[in-house]
């Protein structure tokens, strides 16, 4: 997991500052009620433990600065560890160089201390860091684009006849692709390009956006493109998002992920295998996220983002007759020879392919209105307007 430093540091004091202030205020109360409910015992009490408080503050820090705070049993090793060492501190100031007195002050006088700083770190302590880490960015709707490579055209061709492509017909076509975001409100951020990776302008595939603030790079089923994640990597950090990345062997395209609302429908195809859906399951997990991910098995076609997309309202549209259209709930089949590939641009706009006419009066039909883009270049390549970028 990769979680930008300035978020890392916020989350870690804001859990630690948490952690050591409850800890201090219950043992506080502990004295409090264990003296007769005096209230200058509180006052008394207050040097002693608050120095313990402030060790403990800085131990949770560092170890939310290292990740600690990701596992529950490390958070609580790594508050049990602030707890005894704010009590081995505490311990030399009141026991005055006495041994004796010294370990009993440890090992009695602050034991309900440490046990107090141990509950609430592991506790309250992660509860805090996590939701820090989680928490959206105060952001604009984000699109995330790349510049086509000047090798375009040797683009990889699974499934259809490789035909020539017109290089600046495709440049003309990205333009007005990315300009419709902008005229819809969208903030561009664009890639580094890179000239060599022929396929890097489909920046959807190298990652996948779980939440505003939560993503995940992807191992792309092609081995010639898993060179392009790394760049959308940076520009995801660059904008704030905590980052997980999927291991060997396992592999997913994020063009085979397909949302509707909190369930991500993924397709079991060519370039996403068992392995990438299980470990997307288990980022999630880790991420703590609300999310579904639905299996779908693909015959035919590269992705099953290129079969299948949701409007705003999330009815489904699909082109595909091998899907099976009960797993959406609502799902509308798009017209034969049409592509079901869109992008909502906002709650009442939808970008539809200029090739797929009727899709687009099929969504004019249900309320929409259609911004029509020619992506025919980037359609030779098996490219689709939703691969074309990464939505945030």
């Amino acid at each position: 997991m990769t979680i930008p430093w300035s978020r890392r540091l916020t989350a870690s004091f804001l859990a630690a500052l948490a952690t050591a202030l409850v800890a201090f205020g219950t043992t506080e109360l502990a004295m409090y009620m264990v003296n007769s409910l005096s209230l200058q015992a509180i006052s008394s009490y207050a040097l002693y433990f608050g120095i313990p408080a402030l060790v403990l503050l800085i131990v949770v820090l560092l170890a939310g600065l290292i990740d600690s705070f990701s596992s529950w049993w490390v958070a609580l090793l790594a508050s049990l560890v602030g707890g005894l060492l704010g009590a081995a501190v505490g311990g030399l100031v009141t026991a005055q160089g006495q041994l004796v007195k010294y370990l009993d002050q440890v090992v009695g006088f602050y034991l309900f201390f440490i046990v107090a700083s141990t509950v609430t770190g592991a506790l309250l302590g992660r509860r805090v860091w996590k939701l820090w880490i989680a928490r959206p960015a105060s952001r604009g709707r984000v699109v995330f684009v790349r510049v086509p490579a000047s090798n375009l055209a040797e683009g990889l061709v699974t499934h259809i006849p490789r035909t020539l492509v017109d290089r600046d017909l495709a440049d003309k076509q990205w333009d007005d692709y990315v300009a419709a975001f902008a005229g819809s409100g969208w903030q561009t951020v664009e890639v580094a390009p890179a000239d060599r990776l022929a396929d890097s302008v489909f920046v959807e595939d190298t990652a996948v956006v779980l939440s505003r603030s939560v993503a995940v790079l992807t191992r792309p089923g092609a081995e010639s493109r898993r060179a392009e994640v790394a760049a959308v990597g940076d520009k995801l950090r660059e904008q704030g998002l905590t980052l997980y990345e999927l291991e060997a062997p396992g592999t997913l395209d994020g063009g085979d992920v397909v949302r509707v609302g909190d369930t991500l429908y993924v397709g079991r195809s060519e370039r996403t295998d068992a392995d990438g859906i299980r470990q997307l399951r288990e980022v999630i997990a880790m991420a703590g996220l609300d999310l579904a991910v639905v299996a779908v098995p693909l015959q035919g076609g590269l992705h099953l983002g290129t079969s299948a997309a949701a409007l705003p309202d999330g009815t489904v549209l699909y082109s595909s007759p091998e899907i099976d259209p009960s797993l959406f709930g609502r799902s509308i089949r798009v017209p034969v020879g049409n592509s079901a590939n869109i992008v909502a641009l906002d709650e009442k706009t939808v970008l539809v392919p200029a090739s797929s006419p009727g899709t687009a009066e099929l969504v004019a039909d249900l309320g929409y209105t259609v911004v029509k883009v020619d992506l025919s270049e980037f359609e030779k390549i098996e490219g689709s307007a939703g691969c074309l970028s990464i939505r945030l």
